[in-house]
């Protein structure tokens, strides 16, 4: 792509989200993911070391390269599997029923079309999904 988009741009969403007063808001809503978790916008995987039992498997949605670079070593660990799909919101390459929990964390501003995808049983789980979100470009 560019300077900008493979060098710059992925460091400064990492440093942003070393944020540590956002540790418990991670705390709380990835302690409420369960099963089979997509999240939707992983970026450099700093909600990852906080996922734990009954989250058995990690589906990490992002469409940066470099971010999935990041994101790949922030998963090392002896944590359930993680496994990445390079992709974007808006196109999401799974099956139906196939994920117990979305959960995404400060991405739906730049991907309001995940969440109409979503919430209209785009990826419909086996049982009520919880959808774990902050912030949002849609008014509603």
């Amino acid at each position: 792509m560019g300077f900008y988009t493979d060098i710059i741009l992925p460091r400064l969403c990492d440093l942003a989200m070393r944020n540590k007063q956002l540790v418990p808001f991670r705390t709380r809503v990835i302690a409420a993911a369960e099963g089979r978790v997509l999240e939707i916008g992983v970026g450099s995987g700093m909600n990852l070391p906080f996922y734990r039992s009954p989250v058995r498997e990690i589906l990490a949605l992002e469409p940066s390269p470099p971010l999935v670079a990041m994101a790949r070593r922030a998963s090392r660990g002896p944590r359930m599997p993680v496994s990445f799909l390079g992709a974007s919101a808006e196109a999401i390459p799974l099956d139906e029923h196939c994920i117990d929990t979305v959960v995404t964390t400060w991405t739906l501003c730049s991907i309001p079309q995940a969440a109409d995808h979503i919430e209209t049983g785009y990826i419909p789980g086996p049982k009520p999904m919880t959808f774990m979100y902050e912030g949002s470009a849609r008014p509603d």
